[in-house]
């Protein structure tokens, strides 16, 4: 019996390396790693936004809508212009541009620190494999260690080729206003050429009052206009 468990036991470690699949700290190394060589080598982009936000309840409901310009130029420059806007202007002025000030916030190096995707913000947990847009990825439950409106509790898909986060399900690890008590969030990201880029976002709040509100953003029009190859680690 006990050869036959040892026999097993070293058929299983066979099967594991196999696989070829990395651990839990490989792959958050090799995340960590490959990200920074992408952030330094991608200098300048410019894209498009569409911007939809809606809501269902008390008092009235409401929703608006915002075609957005982004100029990036690296570090952690981004500038945004409305092209275009519709509907409920008070909509746009509190939820898009509000969201779009968070955004050039949270680019800033000490808001990058504070919500980095790393051991010092996050505790993690490998939960198998899944598959986005076609491609493998590696599923990881995340736990935020600190309330923080940056942070984010729930799970991501990395991409196990280029150990890029692919996609965010979860609720943000505080909530960002007193009058929400409960949000979610849905993010995907795309790769375009060496680089990726997020692709849709879908961010659904429910309303103290009594009420529930969705912004969809979806991102396009990409275009590189500065970068060099990223370093292969």
């Amino acid at each position: 019996m006990k050869l036959l468990f040892a026999a097993l036991a070293i058929s299983l470690s066979a099967v594991a390396q196999s696989t070829g699949q990395p651990s839990l700290s490989e792959i958050l190394a090799r995340m960590t790693t490959m990200n920074d060589a992408r952030a330094a080598a991608l200098r300048q982009y410019t894209s498009n936004r569409a911007y939809e936000v809606s809501y269902q309840g008390f008092p009235k409901s409401a929703s608006a809508k915002a075609m957005v310009r982004l100029q990036f130029t690296a570090p952690d420059k981004k500038e945004f212009t409305i092209i275009r806007q519709e509907g409920a202007k008070f909509m746009v002025n509190r939820v898009i541009r509000k969201a779009l000030e968070s955004e050039q916030e949270a680019g800033k190096p000490e808001f990058r620190n504070r919500s980095a995707l790393n051991g010092s913000n996050y505790d993690f947990k490998f939960a198998g494999t899944d598959r986005e847009d076609g491609r493998l990825c590696y599923l990881l439950d995340v736990k935020p260690k600190r309330e923080d409106k940056y942070l984010y509790n729930g799970q991501i898909c990395v991409d196990a080729a280029d150990y890029a986060v692919a996609r965010i399900q979860a609720k943000p690890a505080k909530n960002p206003s007193f009058w929400i008590s409960k949000a979610t969030i849905d993010h995907h990201n795309k790769k375009i050429g060496d680089f990726w880029f997020p692709a849709t976002n879908r961010s659904t709040s429910h309303v103290r009052l009594g009420g529930d509100a969705e912004l969809r953003i979806d991102y396009t029009d990409y275009l590189i206009t500065n970068a060099t190859k990223p370093a292969t680690p």
